[in-house]
């Protein structure tokens, strides 16, 4: 904790309670009217703060970014997803099948609640030059997140060695957003089946487990 955090604990508090407000109020405008559509008096409004309190948080930019790294971890920061509790102790499992398990579960609920940011951030990188640096620091973020998974799986025997580029360019498919929506939008998914389908998906093309039909299935 800094030092003024710990001279002044009541205004650190209201602080991040403001922050956490300004933040929500972002996640949802901008799922719902876009970043263009959005503006700062808009979010300033829904927080129920000023805009100048607003401003003090970030620019309309970093308010996305930051909106799309809480939605998709639970927090703020840029650190690995090694790093972050709930995934933390997904990896530090005994047992594969249970992380993997696990892991799905975490992954889809993830893509699920930050899906419309992602959306959000693609329409606008067409326009906007931030938007563009934006997104490309999130993928960037979401390629070494990915990238770990190689050697995770070669410890748990799951993957040979050699094998680790095709099973982390595999698994990138398979937990892109791409993918999430033409599941939830072309054919009907709910998240729950797309993380059956996911679970199976990762046996059968990275694990290279050939299943039956009724094998990794879940309700």
């Amino acid at each position: 904790m800094s030092e003024i955090a710990d001279r002044y604990p009541k205004r650190s508090a209201h602080a991040a309670r403001t922050r956490a407000a300004i933040l929500a109020a972002a996640t949802e405008l901008f799922g719902v009217n876009g970043y263009a559509g959005t503006t700062m008096k808009a979010i300033a409004v829904q927080a129920g703060v000023s805009v100048e309190s607003v401003y003090l948080v970030g620019s309309k930019s970093s308010l996305l970014a930051a909106a799309m790294t809480v939605a998709f971890t639970g927090q703020e920061g840029d650190q690995p997803l090694t790093a972050n509790p709930a995934y933390a102790a997904v990896f530090a499992l005994e047992d594969a099948d249970a992380a993997l398990d696990r892991y799905v579960d975490l992954v889809s609920a993830s893509i699920a609640r930050s899906d419309g940011l992602w959306r959000t951030a693609r329409a606008a990188a067409d326009v906007e030059i931030e938007i563009q640096r934006v997104l490309s620091e999130a993928l960037e973020r979401r390629r070494k997140d990915i990238a770990m998974a190689g050697p995770w799986l070669v410890s748990r025997g799951l993957i040979l060695p050699g094998e680790v580029e095709s099973a982390v360019a595999t698994f990138s498919v398979l937990v892109s957003h791409e993918v999430y929506e033409h599941l939830v939008e072309e054919f009907g998914y709910s998240v729950a089946g797309y993380a059956g389908w996911l679970r199976t998906a990762i046996d059968r093309l990275v694990l290279d487990r050939h299943l039956s039909p009724t094998e990794g299935k879940r309700p």
